[in-house]
C-alpha cells in the first residue's frame, strides 16, 4: 500500500462561482427538500416553510441586501414550490449574500466572484443545515430524522434521474486513478482538508479526514446530529452506490468522531469490498 499525507486544510482558498448560477442551486436544491417534505407532511408545508423562513432569519439579524439585481425568472424555472413563497427566496438570497461576504452596496452581476471557498461551502452548508433543523424544529429530533433519511431517498433518485452518464463497455477497467489526482489537485487548490490517502493499487483506496471543510464550517452549531444528516448522510445512504462502479462507504465521520474513513473501491473488482478497520485507518501513515 502506497500511504501519502497532505495537509491542504486553508480558509483562506478562494474559488470563481457565478452568483446567479450559486442562487439557482440553492433555490433548486431548497425546492426539491420542501417538495419532498410535502410527500410525507402536507399537513404542516406551511409551517415548514415559515420555520425555515425564521432560522435563516435569525442568522441574517436584519441584514438586507440588494436582490433585484437577480434575474428571478432564470433562477425559478425549475422550482415546484419554492417560488409560491417569494419572501422565502428573498431570505435564501439575504441569507447567501451575508454568508458570502460579498458588499451590501454592490450593484451589478459581474460574470464571475472570485470568494473564500470556505464561505462558499459555509453558505450551502449552513443552508442545507437550516432545511433539516427547521423538520426538528416542527417534529422533533427522532422523527426529524425518520423523516429527513425518507426524503434522502427521493433526493437520490432525483439526482441519478438527472445525470448523464455513459456506462463503459468494461466496469472491470474503471479505475480510481483520474478521480484520485483530480481530487489531489483539487483539494489542495480550495484548502478542503487535511487528509491521509492509502492507495491499494488503481481500484480501491481509503481516505482518513483529520479535519475537513464540510465538518468546520458545521461544527460551531454543536449539533452532529442534524449536521451529519443534512451533510454527509445523501452519501452515506446505501441506496446511493446503486447503478455506480465506484462505491464509497464511511463508517463514521468528524461530525461525531475523531476523523472520518473514507473508503472508495470497484464494486466489480472487489464486490462489496470489506472496510479497512477503524484501527488501521487511525494508525494509518503515523509510523513515518
Amino acid at each position: 500500500m502506497k500511504i501519502t499525507t497532505h495537509d491542504f486544510f486553508n480558509k483562506e482558498s478562494k474559488s470563481d462561482i457565478k452568483l446567479n448560477e450559486f442562487i439557482k442551486k440553492c433555490f433548486e436544491q431548497t425546492d426539491s427538500v420542501i417538495k419532498y417534505f410535502k410527500e410525507f407532511r402536507e399537513n404542516k408545508l406551511d409551517e415548514y416553510v415559515f420555520a425555515l423562513q425564521n432560522r435563516l432569519k435569525s442568522e441574517l439579524k436584519e441584514s438586507q441586501y440588494k436582490i433585484d439585481i437577480f434575474k428571478l425568472d432564470e433562477i425559478e424555472k425549475n422550482l415546484s414550490l419554492l417560488h409560491n413563497y417569494p419572501e422565502m427566496e428573498e431570505t435564501i438570497i439575504n441569507f447567501i449574500w451575508k454568508i458570502l461576504d460579498i458588499p451590501k452596496d454592490f450593484d451589478t452581476l459581474n460574470e464571475k466572484f472570485n470568494l473564500l471557498y470556505f464561505n462558499i461551502r459555509k453558505a450551502e452548508r449552513h443552508l442545507s443545515y437550516y432545511r433539516v433543523k427547521a423538520i426538528e424544529d416542527l417534529l422533533g429530533k427522532e422523527e426529524c430524522i425518520k423523516v429527513y433519511k425518507n426524503i434522502v431517498e427521493y433526493l437520490i433518485k432525483e439526482m441519478k434521474e438527472q445525470e448523464s452518464r455513459e456506462q463503459p463497455e468494461d466496469p472491470m477497467k474503471v479505475t480510481r486513478i483520474e478521480s484520485r489526482k483530480f481530487v489531489l489537485e483539487n483539494y489542495k487548490k480550495l484548502g478542503v482538508g487535511d487528509f491521509t490517502l492509502g492507495i491499494y493499487d488503481d481500484y480501491k483506496e481509503i481516505y482518513r479526514f483529520d479535519r475537513c471543510i464540510v465538518h468546520e464550517v458545521l461544527k460551531d452549531f454543536n449539533d452532529p446530529d442534524i449536521a451529519y444528516l443534512s451533510s454527509c448522510y445523501l452519501r452515506d445512504s446505501p441506496s446511493n452506490n446503486e447503478g455506480y462502479i465506484i462505491h464509497m462507504r464511511k463508517t463514521q465521520t468528524l461530525h461525531h468522531n475523531k476523523f472520518c474513513d473514507e473508503f472508495y473501491w470497484n464494486n466489480s473488482v472487489y464486490p462489496d469490498a470489506e472496510q479497512p478497520s477503524l484501527e488501521f485507518t487511525e494508525n494509518m501513515g503515523k509510523d513515518k
